[in-house]
C-alpha cells in the first residue's frame, strides 16, 4: 500500500509545504486521516475475487495432489523425468494453498492487515514458490528436448535428478531473501483512524523487482521457445528424412502430438505471465499522489496475479495427464481409479487411439508360414478355424497318414518385415 501523503496537493491545507520527513516525525494522532476511509471492500467484490480465486485454488490442489498420489504409489513411474514432474506438482501445489489468501487479504482491507508477519513472509513466500515452479517447469522442458533431440549423455538420470531438485529450492529460497529483509511493517496513529501498512525499500526492491520478473516471465518463456522449437525442429527433420524412404509415420504422428502440447504450453505461459510485466511495468510509472493505485492498476494487479495462479493449477492437465503411463497408473491407483481419468482425462488421446487403429484395420497382412510340432487332428477344429477367418491365426489340419505336418498362419504388419 503506497503513503497516503505521497501528493502534497491532494492533502488538507495544514500538511502544504511540509516535507516527506516532517510528516514522518509529525505527532499524526492530531489530525484527521488524509484521505477517504473505506476499511473493507463491497461484499459483491469480495464475493466475486473469493470465488474466482476458490475456483482455481480447488481445481489446482485436487489435480496436483494427484500427480502426487500417482507417483507414491506406482514405483514403476519412479523414473527421472517423472521425479522433475512430481516436483513441478509439490511447487504448484505449495503456491496455490498459501499464497492466494495472502493476496486476497491485502486486496480486500484498506490497511495492512497481515502485520509484522505477513510483511515478511507474504512475498518471501510467493517470490519462493512461484520461482521454484518456474525452474521446475524449465527443468522438465530441458528433460524433454534431452530425450527427443539429444544424446543419452545429455539426459537427467534418476541418481541426478534429487539433487537438482533439492537446488531448484535452495536457489530461489537465496534469491526470494530481500523480499523479507527489505520490507518493513509499519503503523501511524490519526486523530479518527490507526494507519497500518507495509513499505519496501525501493532502492533495492526497485530495482530487484525487474529482475525477479525477468525470472519469472521472459527466461522461463525463452526457455520453452528454443527447447520446444529444437523438438519441433528435430522431428520435422526425422520425419522428412523417413518419408523420403517410404516411411516415417509414426514419427509424423508423434510431431503432430508435439505441436499440439507446444501450442498449449507456449500460449497457457504467455497468456499467464505476461500480463504481470504490464502490471510491473504500469506500477512503475504510477503518478506519485493518492489514490493512484485505484481504479485501472488495481483491476491489472489482481487479474495479473490470479493468472500466475490460474498457471499453477493448469500445469498438472499439460504435463501430468497428457502422458499416457500417468493415465494408465490413474485408472489402477486405490482411490483415484473411480474418478476414470485415463478414460475422460484427454480426448485427443481417444482421437488419436482411434486414428491409429483404422490406419491399422488398414493396412496390408502378409502371412508367414510357422510349423507347429504338435498335430492337430480334429477336422472340426480346422472347419471352426476356416469359417472365423478373420482371427489373427488360422490353424490348419491336414490326414493323420500324411507326412506332412500342420502349419499356422500369422498376418503380420508391413513394419515387421
Amino acid at each position: 500500500m503506497r503513503p497516503f501523503f505521497d501528493d502534497f496537493d491532494d492533502l488538507p491545507k495544514y500538511f502544504t509545504n511540509w516535507t516527506t520527513d516532517y510528516l514522518n516525525d509529525l505527532d499524526t494522532s492530531e489530525y484527521p486521516f488524509p484521505n477517504t476511509l473505506w476499511h473493507v471492500k463491497p461484499v459483491k467484490e469480495v464475493a466475486l475475487k473469493s470465488t474466482a480465486m476458490v475456483v482455481v485454488g480447488v481445481f489446482g490442489i485436487f489435480l496436483n495432489t494427484i500427480i502426487l498420489i500417482i507417483l507414491i504409489k506406482n514405483k514403476w513411474l519412479w523414473t527421472a523425468s517423472n521425479y522433475l514432474i512430481g516436483n513441478l506438482a509439490l511447487a504448484d501445489l505449495l503456491n496455490l494453498l498459501i499464497c492466494p489468501w495472502f493476496m486476497l487479504v491485502r486486496d480486500f482491507y484498506q490497511n495492512y492487515v497481515l502485520k509484522n508477519f505477513g510483511c515478511r513472509f507474504e512475498g518471501f513466500l510467493q517470490a519462493t514458490l512461484l520461482l521454484a515452479s518456474v525452474i521446475a517447469v524449465m527443468m522438465v522442458s530441458y528433460d524433454r528436448l534431452a530425450a527427443a533431440a539429444l544424446t543419452s549423455e545429455a539426459r537427467i538420470t534418476k541418481a541426478v535428478a534429487p539433487k537438482l531438485i533439492i537446488a531448484a529450492w535452495i536457489i530461489p529460497f537465496g534469491l526470494s531473501l530481500p523480499w523479507m529483509i527489505k520490507r518493513e511493517y509499519m503503523e501511524r496513529q490519526w486523530l479518527d483512524f490507526l494507519e497500518s501498512f507495509c513499505v519496501e525499500d525501493l532502492k533495492v526492491l526497485g530495482i530487484y523487482w525487474h529482475f525477479i520478473l525477468l525470472l519469472l516471465v521472459w527466461i522461463p518463456l525463452g526457455v520453452m521457445v528454443v527447447t520446444y522449437g529444437t523438438i519441433m525442429w528435430r522431428l520435422e527433420w526425422s520425419a522428412r528424412e523417413l518419408a523420403s524412404r517410404g516411411g516415417g509415420q509414426t514419427v509424423s504422428r508423434a510431431r503432430t502430438k508435439a505441436l499440439r502440447i507446444t501450442a498449449c504450453v507456449l500460449i497457457t505461459t504467455a497468456v499467464c505471465r505476461i500480463p504481470y510485466t504490464i502490471m510491473l511495468y504500469w506500477r512503475n510509472n504510477l503518478n506519485n499522489e493518492i489514490n493512484a493505485v485505484e481504479g485501472g492498476y488495481e483491476i491489472m494487479w489482481f487479474t495479473a496475479n490470479y493468472l500466475m495462479y490460474v498457471n499453477s493449477a493448469i500445469n498438472p492437465l499439460i504435463y501430468g495427464f497428457t502422458n499416457v503411463r500417468f493415465r494408465r497408473a490413474m485408472d489402477r491407483t486405490p482411490g483415484i481409479r473411480c474418478f476414470s481419468f485415463g478414460s475422460w482425462c484427454c480426448i485427443c488421446a481417444t482421437i488419436q487411439k482411434k486414428h491409429n487403429t483404422a490406419d491399422q484395420n488398414n493396412e496390408e497382412r502378409v502371412f508367414v508360414i510357422d510349423t507347429n510340432l504338435k498335430a492337430n487332428r480334429k477336422i472340426s477344429r480346422a472347419l471352426k478355424n476356416i469359417l472365423q477367418i478373420n482371427k489373427q491365426t488360422v490353424e490348419l489340419s491336414v490326414p493323420k497318414d500324411e507326412l506332412t505336418k500342420p502349419t499356422k498362419l500369422t498376418p503380420l504388419k508391413m513394419e515387421q518385415i
